[in-house]
């Protein structure tokens, strides 16, 4: 299995083990070439920076008399620190990202929840204002887990809570305030659930906002295939042609290689839309259409240029095989049937011209334009040029 380059690399097993990217000049903390990590440790450093502001004012509170004396420090700190280095480590490698939340959101709140209860147990004297910190937790759920997830989260914090009453209550009698502690707990219960219903509301209004961005994408995406493309055949429009047209052209005047073009027209359409109907004539050019994508080259451009008339460009290639894929095309074109009328024959015309030094898209259409007229003159159903 390949590794992911990152601060350290997680082998196929446990345990981690140190990657020599790691030690590489280029190493950054957060990696330029995943965006989507870099966001989840920016998010983690700032789960990071929120507990060691938190650590600050219980250090704060213990020099004030707010906080119980006995309040390991030090220890507090490093847990907290060791914690979040392991996820950092995780997340940073790459690992998380073969599990379905790459953020691994709720083991963090769950550690979070471990860390607040302990912390509220110590602050005893700041606890009805530190319960907040249980919702400052939730809130980096609210866009990353589902709405089952934040009810579990919420159940997990609640219960947290309820535990640490419930071990004050019978470890330290001198402590019980049965209307305090039940005020803390019903204040916490209350706005838990307020904010479970309000993320649900959030991630409702996140749904639909998806929604009509995906909407949009698709409206633009359907816009822009109609700027190029002809709607009937589905083949580039006139327009677009016209561009790479250009295009070619330009690359050719920096480039010097071959070019040629041809101008298809179909011979004697316009009866076939007076007796067959517009419909017919529609199918007829769709299966044009359908012909000459199987018997071009992908690098070849071909478009409807206007009614039964198409033009295709072929770079980089050569009289002979341009002859021969039009060659190829006429024929496999006279032999299509169509349901309408099994016995109706379709044919093709063709003039081609080859690029010239000094020659613009509108001298080279003309000269394409000529030969398509020769070969219509000559009796149709041929390639000119």
């Amino acid at each position: 299995m390949p590794r992911h380059p990152g601060l350290f690399a997680l082998g196929d097993h446990w345990p981690l083990s140190l990657s020599r990217h790691s030690l590489e000049p280029g190493f950054r903390l957060l990696p330029r070439d995943h965006p989507d990590r870099a966001l989840r440790l920016r998010r983690l450093l700032m789960a990071v920076y929120s507990y060691l502001l938190m650590w600050g004012g219980l250090a704060i509170g213990t020099r004030l008399g707010a906080v119980a004396p006995d309040l390991p420090h030090l220890p507090l700190l490093l847990v907290l620190l060791a914690v979040n280095a392991v996820f950092f480590v995780i997340i940073r490698s790459g690992y998380s990202e073969r599990f379905k939340d790459p953020s691994l959101t709720v083991a963090q709140m769950l550690a979070g929840i471990a860390m607040i209860t302990l912390i509220l147990h110590y602050a005893r004297e700041l606890r009805g204002a530190l319960l907040c910190l249980y919702l400052m937790l939730m809130t980096f759920g609210v866009f990353s887990i589902h709405r089952r997830r934040q009810i579990a989260m919420a159940l997990v914090a609640q219960s947290a809570f309820t535990l640490l009453l419930i071990y004050e209550w019978l470890h330290q009698p001198a402590q019980r305030q049965f209307t305090l502690m039940f005020g803390h707990w019903g204040i916490l219960a209350l706005t838990l659930t307020w904010f479970v219903s309000m993320g649900s509301h959030i991630q409702s209004l996140q749904q639909r906002f998806r929604a009509q961005r995906e909407s949009l994408l698709q409206a633009h995406d359907r816009l822009a295939r109609i700027a190029v493309r002809d709607e009937l055949t589905g083949l580039y429009n006139r327009r677009h042609f016209l561009e790479r047209f250009d295009e070619e052209l330009s690359r050719i005047s920096r480039e010097p290689a071959p070019l040629y073009l041809a101008l298809v027209d179909l011979d004697h359409f316009k009866p076939v839309n007076d007796t067959y109907g517009h419909q017919a004539g529609d199918a007829v050019l769709q299966r044009f259409a359908n012909v000459a994508s199987h018997c071009l080259r992908r690098t070849d451009v071909l478009a409807r240029y206007g009614g039964e008339e198409f033009a295709i460009l072929f770079p980089r290639s050569h009289h002979e095989a341009c002859l021969a894929a039009i060659t190829r095309l006429r024929e496999r074109f006279a032999e299509a049937r169509y349901a309408f009328a099994p016995d109706l024959r379709v044919t093709l015309s063709c003039g081609l011209a080859a690029y010239q030094p000094g020659d613009t898209a509108r001298t080279l259409l003309e000269r394409a334009d000529q030969a398509l007229y020769r070969a219509k003159s000559e009796g149709r159903n041929r390639v000119s040029g």
